[in-house]
């Protein structure tokens, strides 16, 4: 899988600009965490959200707009649950780190963190991505759930930056 994780990332980033998957994961990743945050660490769970992106996205071998919320939601639990088949380390040469810009968030809420941390983090990304799923279901029912159509791109009025959040209206599929 570490192969595949490698190799999805520098197609990805051939194929966009020199950008790392985890980079584009990141803002979507935000958007989530924003709707779904309730109380603890808000910067871990952006991180813990971004990578099951990240890794379901080389898994799938698909564009983070066509990632699936249901792949995102069980892909941390492939890598450190009790039952899942890789229980790799963060880090190492079978859960390779990824690069860009937040890459050093990921190696403290990954690679510095214990086993335990690292589970914690899973359940929350569990939690928020299963309710995203619930709440998908019910808003666009018709709509497959998948970060590109419950997810729209926005710009602040004010610094010119673009954000993600939470599609008034399904947005169409990539």
């Amino acid at each position: 899988m570490a192969d595949q994780v490698g190799e999805h990332g520098e197609r990805y980033a051939a194929a966009h600009g020199g950008r790392h998957p985890y980079t584009d994961c990141w803002p979507r990743a935000m958007g989530v965490a924003v709707w779904g945050y309730e109380d603890g660490n808000a910067e871990r769970l952006v991180t813990g959200i971004a990578e099951a992106m990240r890794l379901a996205m080389a898994r799938h071998d698909v564009p983070v707009a066509r990632l699936g919320i249901d792949a995102a939601r069980d892909e941390l639990w492939y890598w450190v649950g009790d039952d899942g088949p890789l229980r790799a380390v963060p880090g190492s040469a079978e859960w390779p780190a990824p690069t860009g810009p937040h890459a050093a968030s990921w190696r403290r809420h990954f690679a510095d963190a214990g086993l335990d941390e690292v589970r914690r983090t899973a359940q929350t990304v569990d939690s928020v991505l299963t309710a995203l799923l619930h709440y998908t279901a019910e808003r666009f029912p018709d709509v497959p759930a998948t970060f590109g159509a419950v997810l729209k791109e926005y710009e602040d009025a004010v610094s010119g930056r673009a954000f993600f959040s939470l599609a008034q209206e399904p947005s169409p599929p990539p």
